[in-house]
């Protein structure tokens, strides 16, 4: 795509070497501008719907990612029409930022050169398509918030695409995943045809190289685990996919073949057509971590699962390695603590522990017996027990969700974090109204306060018990399911379950984390569930009281039914989500540094950021105007305002009678300007004081003194007007703040309007909001029609006379310099109507003549 648009506007731009007409390029600079605020307002747009008050479909995602290419596309022909194709390199970039994006909408994985085989510790965390889910997470535990992760590598998903590939297996798995989706093949047939076609298959050598030369270099045992793509973030994966521990060295390619195999198995094919994924191409990258001998494991969950239990993290621990706990197969420690520090205890159940899971000689694992003496011992120490939920309070502040998470003490007595993955919580957690729970008495109760709840809610259906495999598949759409153990196999009929209820489990396993991806009530160690509830039984489950009644509770249900649904979970909002994280961080900030280059590009805003910035900079690039536009000159605005402004005359604003490069204001004949100078030169506005904090060297910029020789910031802020006697066109940036104003004053109301955006700022991006709050709050009472989308605000007037456009440009240059630091101060909600005051009572003047 590139080269043809580079072809196409090269030979446009041969023809116009030598002398150019700057009207001309203000032209292609101004599309450039419009067309940065569409693109720039596009993700603001996107990231407001992620906030998840907003309902959208596939086809609003693919729109908006194909308007926002193409806006950029037209940025950069711009940018190289004024720069006279100097900047041909970004149609290469702008091809690299988007085809992982396209990937992503087309369910696929765009992995370009990719190693592989890399480290955990390498620089790679931001390439989750390379990783997969887990692997990539775990990579930023590592890097990011230095919580001890065991050592390993990764096999990465494009090792997979080259194990299908040597085996020429990718078309062949495709066909029979298509004849499964369309009903003319069996579930479990297709997965046993792929997992043998896949486990028949031969490591390619290279790769096989690759691996041995990785497994052989520190640990003398591995656990060989998942990391599929998504597994661990959007998507669960729980239980699914297959891990192996206590693998030797030599025994890791044949490991390697069972991982990618799991990836077709009968419950994961189940999950992912669930889930509405299935159509997407799947990828299996797989972790290889230095096996930890556990004295002890379990799961930390970072917000309690049971509404009961608000503010508290819960962590669950047993003797050996974590199977244990993730797949209920014995019972483990509950301990309940504080979620602030200094995360007290506050409830302890030790259980009586039979058995542990631990490593076998020679590979593999083993159950052996727990003497009695130890049997009701504690499994980890307080201190233990506090490090870790410290450990998960900051994983869930990282990753700003709730998490789950496996982790593993050795027998030093130091611990790990194995995984962390997305906490799925009920939306529902408050307890039904009284008056529902009056109209409950009337039903008979079959059990009542038993059990542990993973995840809250209320269904009701017939009891179908299952206890064999042949039993699931008889499994009934819409019944209780029934079962002695949380066994994970169970998970491929959750789904069509109504409710869950089971003799043993943990809410930490595997089968709990899929009830709650899938919303499904949950009780589990409901003690003899299965003899209580008999097949065939109609039933109400209802979670919150921990009670299930005979019969269909109607009134209970409808409450139920009433709660609102969760677009979230949705394959759209997931979908959305991964997107945002290619499209809208910001990495190049700093137009000095040395990463602020085309292949500094890692995102869509980025490449925004850099094709603005070059546009700015071609403009003010101030020995080169001389030789390359015909009838221009730049002059430096004096003023005692701390702001390096750079004039374009368009048509004879300023007198051909001033003498050298400088001007005052009263010598630029252009409404305007003035209007808005002064506005921004009354000195109430312009806080003298330093910034607080750490933060005085980062505002420097920002801080600067008035200064009598009125020499102001230095030329490297780019600040440039462009200027007639009707027109304006300022674009203002003050250190990390980025403000646009595009004026028309005209005698005729009709032809003027002010459009005014304001976008950035050094802090987070709730202080940032606020700061668009407040200047939207303050200049609605103008009239303006002002919109907010996160920190970015954009304002416009139309139709007014030209004497209240006056009007509004002073206030707009008085808001300039009033906010230009405030999102500091902003540190509450309450922090905007007390600066809205603020603002009106130093202007009262000013308010009054324009209320």
């Amino acid at each position: 795509m590139w080269q043809l648009a580079k072809n196409l506007f090269s030979a446009a731009l041969s023809r116009k070497k030598g002398v150019v007409d700057f009207r001309q390029v203000f032209e292609h600079f101004q599309t450039l501008l419009r067309n940065h605020q569409t693109a720039m307002e596009l993700i603001a747009d996107l990231g407001e719907k992620s906030g998840g008050d907003y309902i959208f479909d596939r086809k609003y995602l693919s729109d908006s990612v194909q308007q926002l290419q193409d806006l950029l596309l037209h940025m950069i022909k711009s940018l190289n029409l004024i720069a006279s194709n100097r900047y041909a390199e970004l149609y290469a970039t702008l091809d690299n930022v988007f085809l992982p994006i396209e990937a992503e909408l087309k369910g696929r994985i765009a992995l370009q050169d990719a190693p592989y085989v890399v480290h955990l510790t390498d620089d790679l965390f931001e390439a989750p398509e390379l990783l997969g889910g887990k692997a990539h997470r775990l990579a930023q535990v590592i890097q990011r918030l230095r919580l001890p992760v065991p050592n390993g590598f990764v096999v990465t998903n494009k090792a997979y695409h080259r194990y299908l590939e040597y085996n020429d297996l990718a078309d062949k798995i495709h066909a029979w995943v298509e004849a499964w989706a369309s009903g003319e093949e069996e579930l479990e047939r297709t997965s046993v045809q792929i997992r043998y076609s896949i486990l028949a298959g031969i490591v390619p050598p290279d790769l096989f190289r690759e691996i041995q030369k990785h497994a052989h270099k520190a640990a003398n045992s591995w656990a060989v685990r998942s990391s599929a793509h998504g597994e661990d973030g959007e998507l669960s994966f729980a239980g699914l996919h297959e891990s192996l521990l206590n693998v030797l060295p030599d025994q890791i390619p044949e490991a390697y073949k069972r991982v990618l195999a799991s990836l077709y198995s009968a419950e994961s094919l189940s999950y992912r057509h669930q889930m509405g994924v299935l159509g997407e191409e799947p990828a299996m990258a797989v972790l290889c971590q230095e096996m930890i001998q556990s004295r002890a494991s379990g799961v930390i969950q970072t917000s309690c699962v049971d509404p009961l239990r608000p503010d508290c993290v819960t962590i669950y621990a047993s003797f050996g390695l974590g199977r244990t706990v993730v797949e209920g197969k014995g019972e483990a420690d509950t301990y309940f603590v504080e979620k602030y520090p200094p995360h007290a205890i506050t409830m302890s159940l030790v259980s009586e522990k039979e058995y542990e899971v631990t490593s076998a000689v020679g590979g593999g694992e083993e159950e052996t017996h727990i003497p009695q003496r130890r049997q009701n011992e504690p499994a980890i120490s307080e201190a233990t027990i506090q490090l870790l939920a410290k450990w998960g309070v900051a994983l869930e502040r990282y990753f700003k969700r709730p998490q789950e998470i496996e982790w593993a003490e050795d027998e030093k007595g130091a611990a790990w974090i194995l995984q962390s993955r997305d906490l799925v919580l009920s939306k529902s957690a408050d307890r039904p109204e009284q008056d529902v729970c009056d109209s409950c008495a009337s039903y008979p109760v079959l059990v009542r306060d038993k059990g542990v709840v993973a995840h809250a809610g209320v269904g009701s259906g017939k009891v179908f018990v299952i206890q064999s495999n042949e039993d699931m598949k008889k499994f009934p759409e819409g019944a209780v399911l029934v079962a002695k153990y949380t066994a994970p196999w169970l998970a491929q009929v959750v789904p069509s379950a109504a409710a869950i209820i089971t003799e043993r489990g943990s809410a930490a396993g595997h089968l709990a984390t899929i009830a709650r991806e899938f919303r499904v009530p949950a009780l589990l160690n409901v003690d003899d569930a299965c003899s209580i509830l008999t097949n065939g039984t109609e039933i109400t489950l209802d979670t919150h009281h921990r009670t299930i009644y005979l019969g269909r509770v109607k009134e209970l249900i409808q409450y139920e039914l009433l709660q609102s649904t969760v677009f979230e979970e949705s394959a759209e909002f997931r979908l959305l989500r991964r997107l945002l994280k290619r499209i809208a961080p910001l990495h190049l900030v700093d137009p000095h540094s040395p990463d602020f280059t085309p292949k500094g590009c890692k995102s869509a805003h980025d490449l925004i950021r850099f094709i603005h910035e070059k546009a700015i900079q071609e403009l003010m690039d101030l020995p080169s105007f001389v030789h390359r536009f015909q009838g221009v000159k730049i002059w430096t605005l004096v003023s005692e305002v701390p702001i390096d402004l750079k004039i374009f005359d368009l048509d004879d604003a300023i007198s051909p009678d001033v003498e050298g490069d400088k001007v005052v204001i009263d010598q630029v004949n252009s409404p305007p300007l003035q209007a808005l100078w002064t506005g921004v030169s009354r000195r109430d506005v312009w806080s003298t004081e330093p910034v607080d904090l750490d933060l005085r060297g980062l505002m420097s910029s920002l801080t600067r003194n008035w200064d009598a020789q009125g020499q102001g910031a230095s030329a490297s802020n780019f600040n440039l007007a462009v200027v007639n006697k009707s027109y304006l066109n300022l674009h203002l940036r003050l250190g990390y703040h980025f403000n646009l104003i595009d004026v028309m004053m005209d005698e005729e109301p009709r032809h003027n309007y002010i459009y005014f955006r304001f976008v950035g700022g050094v802090t987070d991006i709730t202080r940032r909001s606020r700061r668009a709050q407040l200047l939207e709050n303050i200049l609605s009472r103008y009239h303006f029609n002002a919109v907010t989308k996160g920190d970015l605000i954009v304002a416009r007037l139309l139709h007014l006379p030209k004497k209240e456009i006056e009007h509004r440009l002073q206030v707009l240059g008085a808001l300039i310099g009033f906010t230009r630091q405030l999102d500091i101060q902003l540190r509450s909600d309450d922090d905007i109507e007390r600066f809205v005051q603020e603002f009106f009572n130093r202007h009262d003047q000013l308010a009054r003549s324009l209320s």
